[in-house]
């Protein structure tokens, strides 16, 4: 059989399926209740301290069509505040709670075990490998242009 005559892989149902096994491993092992975007802006505020909402956006690759819905739903649950900066009252500046503390605190353990699961089989130069390509991909002009 002849390879080169065969179409490249098609990547969308393996991108796919590791969406869904990370998120099955999160409800396992992390939480049904939080989900690991909250979970990495909880984890962002707590390593990073308080951020202008622009900020968070690039530090928790969430697009901006998802935070504003979603910070809200966390400023209501308790977990998080905003408050309009002191020196341009257009910008949101975003400070985690003592309640946020406590989740992120709870839920650092199995996240972080979520993390190491999904990249188990890779050795130390594969995860450096894969981190990179990572990086490349979410920065590449296809991509940002998306968010």
């Amino acid at each position: 059989m002849d390879n080169t005559k065969l179409p490249p892989p098609y990547r969308t149902p393996r991108l796919r399926r590791l969406l869904h096994v990370h998120s099955t491993l999160w409800y396992e092992h992390v939480s049904t209740e939080i989900t690991s975007v909250q979970y990495v802006v909880l984890w962002c505020l707590h390593h990073h301290g308080d951020q202008p909402q622009q900020e968070l956006l690039s530090l928790a690759q969430i697009d901006k069509s998802s935070l504003a819905e979603l910070l809200r739903r966390m400023e209501q649950q308790g977990s998080i505040t905003t408050a309009r900066a002191p020196d341009d009252k257009r910008r949101k500046i975003v400070s985690i709670t003592e309640k946020g503390r406590r989740i992120h605190d709870e839920l650092s353990s199995g996240a972080d075990l979520v993390n190491d699961m999904m990249t188990s089989s890779l050795t130390a130069a594969e995860l450096k490998q894969f981190d990179a390509i990572l990086e490349k991909l979410l920065t590449s002009e296809a991509i940002r242009s998306v968010s």
